[in-house]
């Protein structure tokens, strides 16, 4: 996909409203993206300190969630063995150390993505700043026009 460049002081009013209105979306889009990746980051996060609260702890007792509002109490049968989600619907048993990686791997994936997501975000907010500065150009000059003829 190759990219033009278009020279915006050279456009109508009206093609300005468009891309401004066009930018919007897609800068309302990557930041919902953005919001869902930070989400899944806090997910995984939360994984991992689980993991490390498993290992620090004494007891063999705890509350298994059965819903976001019920749970149950529980005996750990093997402090440090974790079946990992490893996406689609797949668990692989690992110990704590191999979980711990797991989620460290993905937890650096998204910091990625999320990165290059903020980056776009820059860009876009600069091309929506750059398309208001001219519209608000084009539309001075218009009403000094109007007002020149009158």
């Amino acid at each position: 996909m190759s990219q033009r460049k278009i020279d915006i002081s050279q456009l109508e009013p009206q093609q300005l409203l468009e891309i401004r209105k066009s930018t919007e979306q897609e800068i309302q889009h990557f930041t919902q993206s953005l919001q869902a990746l930070q989400t899944a980051q806090s997910k995984l996060q939360d994984c991992v300190n689980t993991i490390d609260n498993m290992e620090s702890s004494k007891g063999e007792d705890l509350l298994v969630p059965m819903t976001a509002s019920l749970y149950l109490p529980g005996k750990i049968a093997q402090k440090d063995r974790y079946l990992v989600d490893i996406g689609t619907g797949y668990f692989v048993e690992k110990d704590a150390q191999s979980a711990r990686k797991v989620y460290q791997k993905k937890l650096s994936k998204l910091g990625d993505d999320a990165k290059k997501l903020k980056e776009i975000l820059v860009q876009k907010n600069e091309i929506l700043n750059n398309v208001t500065l001219v519209l608000r150009k084009k539309v001075m000059e218009s009403q000094q026009q109007q007002e020149g003829q009158k």
